[in-house]
């Protein structure tokens, strides 16, 4: 396929993935209606919002389009996502294509925060489940990304994991047909969640969340 006839959220997700972060905090744009959920102030009262303070800017972005979906249904590896979320999917659409690395550099500049300072639990890092060395290959160690496109997950909320590993396993690639209010497909997460079962997702949400994020 030429770069003339590749989708444009392919495109923009190639030009930004080559883009460097600033350092600096970038403004964020004011139509941006991210704040109200995802800001530090707010996350305490809002226990099922996901905390991406911190998280990898490219990572954001890609979940962006997902939710806009607009990427390729073809694309391979950790290009092939969608998402659908009753709240996420109507909002993503107010974040334009030309804001969206704005929105993305914004959190990423942002020093993460750990799910105990949000939802009280463990303050102390739980013992590592056998199963979570497969999380690693990806994740980093104790979930403590170092690659893009990859999120961190120490120190994640515990049931945003749970909920997470859990649609990752139930759903199915032909979810996205039907109308439902909510999916999440990936190219290698499907199947990876589609070998856990309730208590192996539990133990490993537990783990996650009671790592520190850095």
């Amino acid at each position: 396929m030429s770069a003339g006839t590749r989708p444009a959220a392919v495109l923009l997700l190639t030009a930004l993935a080559a883009a460097p972060v600033s350092a600096a905090e970038p403004p964020l744009p004011e139509a941006v209606p991210c704040l109200p959920c995802h800001g530090r102030e707010n996350l305490a009262n809002k226990p099922e919002v996901p905390s991406i303070l911190g998280q990898d800017a490219k990572y954001l972005i890609h979940q962006i389009i997902a939710f806009q979906r607009d990427l390729c249904p073809t694309c391979q590896g950790f290009t092939r996502l969608d998402r659908r979320h009753p709240v996420m999917s109507e909002r993503s659409h107010k974040v334009d294509k030309k804001d969206a690395e704005t929105v993305a550099a914004y959190f990423r500049s942002q020093a993460c925060v750990n799910a105990w300072e949000l939802d009280g639990g463990a303050t102390e890092p739980l013992a590592k489940p056998q199963i979570a060395n497969t999380c690693f290959l990806c994740h980093g160690e104790a979930g403590r990304s170092r690659h893009a496109f990859i999120p961190t997950l120490a120190g994640q909320r515990r049931n945003y994991l749970r909920v997470q590993l859990r649609a990752f396993r139930d759903t199915k690639w032909s979810d996205r047909t039907r109308p439902v209010e909510r999916y999440r497909v990936h190219n290698m997460m499907t199947r990876q969640g589609q070998r856990l079962n309730d208590a192996e997702i539990d133990g490993l949400a537990a783990y996650f969340s009671s790592q520190p994020c850095r």
